[in-house]
């Protein structure tokens, strides 16, 4: 993609890039097929960050208990289990700058 359809791309009114990219979508992927994604924390809370939206910041009372960072080990098992269950994505998120 060249800067100038890049450019023509992000001028584009919402509903219009909307449609193009369902479009895209609907081309690539069959109408029925759902695609299952697990999520794991892992590290929760403790985020040094000043974010006063988010539940995982270290400086906000959130109601979110503060977790370790998950061992490799324990990440690997529930990936595992994931798969086993039908995921066909395993995404992790974990609460530290970068």
């Amino acid at each position: 993609m060249t800067y100038d359809q890049l450019i023509d791309l992000y001028r584009l009114p919402l509903f219009e890039l909307i449609e193009r990219s369902r479009a895209v979508h609907k081309a690539n992927w069959p109408a029925q097929e759902v695609q299952l994604c697990t999520l794991l924390s892992i590290k929760t809370g403790g985020c040094s960050e000043d974010c006063s939206y988010c539940a995982q910041s270290a400086r906000y009372k959130s109601g979110v208990d503060a977790e370790r960072l998950m061992s490799k080990d324990a990440v690997m098992e529930r990936a595992r289990q994931a798969l086993a269950t039908g995921s066909t994505r395993f995404c992790m998120g974990a609460a530290w700058r970068g």
